[in-house]
């Protein structure tokens, strides 16, 4: 405990270490013969033991206290995500990774606070490459996820490659690569089915959902969003989920069922799920909510429900000022361009309004 708290070896402190706790728990950098006992060992793409870069031997004491602060940081994150979206919550990301890695390259540790940091810099790109998705930059995203990818099979942490996997899932839904998208939600099922809890597991069948929704397989993406409900049904003891599932409940359950009716073309369906998906939003997540109720208006204008979807629309974009959401921008163009082509007083109006709020029609679709 002490050595973790410090990031000092015993035998530094003052301390008698027996021979074997001695060889057990090498320093990173601070003696010779801790160094060259270290080995590198590869199983199954994982780096054991060479995880922590060797830092110089002047640099400033790193410990489990350093650690906290950095993780107290990177859930700070998430708030602003959620509350601002992604181009806000990309600057500060940048800025918390800036400084973890300089701890890493410049600080005195020991193996385990190393390991520690570098799990946290696989948690900081893993959560950039979703900012970078929000924030509409999806080359960076793929470059963050691909780096979070490397950093979790380095220190052999299988959650954190779960979340990896799931956001180039994702991405590559985006990208219209659905066996890309496909391939990486199925290996992530694969190392969930291992580790993870209900919520994770959750988490990754509402990407599988997704994906093989993607890939035209209407039952697949059917059958994985009823087990994705099973799972969720089963979550509420799930105490050791990790942070990166919080958003994931019956919220996003609906959502993911509406998206499934409205791709297999049944718009009524859509809505009740879209409606609850805006009503079980809480108020911590301020972006989603507005893009949630920007995608109900989206299909309610698509449904032929012009009043409806005109509320919906100027509600959400009134409520988005502000924010910095790549995706929720794209969606409010999309309805004033649907809005645009309805030649009735009402829609009309609606398209004036939002263009007032800073949303402007345009002809491209969002996808």
């Amino acid at each position: 405990m002490l050595e973790a708290l410090l990031g000092v070896p015993l035998d530094e402190l003052g301390f008698t270490v027996p021979p074997e706790r001695a060889r057990s728990i090498p320093s990173s950098g601070c003696q010779e013969g801790a160094v060259q006992r270290r080995q590198f060992v590869v199983d199954v793409g994982v780096l054991l033991g060479a995880s922590v870069l060797a830092p110089a031997q002047t640099g400033r004491r790193i410990g489990a206290a350093d650690v906290q602060v950095f993780r107290s940081k990177v859930a700070d994150l998430y708030t602003i995500d959620h509350a601002q979206g992604g181009r806000m919550a990309r600057q500060a990301a940048a800025r918390v990774l800036q400084s973890v890695e300089k701890a890493m390259t410049g600080g005195v540790y020991i193996a385990p606070v190393g390991r520690d940091l570098h799990a946290l810099v696989g948690t900081l790109f893993s959560h950039l490459g979703w900012i970078e998705f929000d924030a509409g930059r999806v080359a960076a995203a793929r470059a963050a996820c691909t780096e979070a990818l490397t950093s979790a099979r380095l220190v052999g942490d299988p959650l954190l490659e779960v979340r990896a996997l799931d956001s180039l899932s994702l991405l590559a839904v985006e990208q219209r690569r659905p066996w890309e998208a496909l391939a990486a939600a199925t290996a992530s099922g694969e190392i969930a089915q291992r580790h993870g809890g209900p919520k994770v597991k959750s988490v990754v069948a509402l990407r599988q959902a997704r994906a093989l929704s993607s890939a035209g397989d209407r039952t697949g993406a059917r059958r994985a969003l009823s087990q994705a409900l099973t799972w969720q049904d089963r979550s509420d003891n799930d105490t050791d989920a990790p942070p990166w599932t919080a958003f994931a409940g019956q919220v996003e359950v609906d959502y993911a069922t509406a998206a499934w009716h409205v791709e297999t073309g049944q718009l009524a369906y859509a809505i009740p799920f879209l409606r609850s998906a805006v009503r079980l939003l809480g108020p911590g997540y301020s972006r989603n909510a507005e893009l949630y109720r920007a995608r109900l208006a989206e299909v309610l204008m698509k449904a032929g429900s012009v009043e409806e979807a005109c509320a919906e629309a100027v509600a959400s974009a009134s409520a988005a000022k502000g924010m910095t959401s790549a995706r929720l921008a794209d969606r409010l163009r999309s309805v004033a361009s649907l809005a645009a082509r309805v030649d009735t007083a009402m829609a009309r109006d609606c398209v004036e309004e939002l263009r007032s709020l800073g949303v402007s029609a345009r002809k491209r679709r969002t996808v």
